[in-house]
């Protein structure tokens, strides 16, 4: 086995472990181990993503709330920015069939923000 080195990760998938995922809910992110995609990294975190992400649309143009019935909820593929001190582990299978890109993978990737 080659040495791992963190740009090997870039666009595969890995297992993060966060210190706590509080922090996180904000943008989706409720639980602190979740599978997911490596899609770039620097010295001060790496950036994760998110194939669901939500996005509430509550105010019209002029920035006045809408009514309940004219809310829009669009879910959108996005990038997840996680700083470094906010990461317990990543844990990366370079030899497992499906956990490199592009090949498909049958486990869930992302978050799901209803568990704890």
């Amino acid at each position: 086995m080659d040495m791992m080195k963190i740009e090997n990760t870039v666009n595969d998938i890995v297992l993060v472990i966060l210190n706590d995922s509080a922090p996180f809910e904000r943008v989706g992110i409720g639980i602190d181990q979740f599978y997911t995609r490596v899609v770039g990294y620097d010295e001060f975190g790496v950036w994760l993503e998110h194939p669901n992400f939500e996005v509430i649309i509550s105010e019209n143009e002029e920035g006045k709330p809408l009514p309940p019935d004219k809310v829009k909820r669009e879910h959108h593929n996005a990038s997840v920015y996680i700083p470094w001190r906010n990461v317990a582990s990543l844990v990366h299978f370079p030899n497992r069939e499906g956990y490199d890109f592009p090949s498909p993978f049958e486990r869930h990737v992302g978050f799901r923000a209803d568990e704890k």
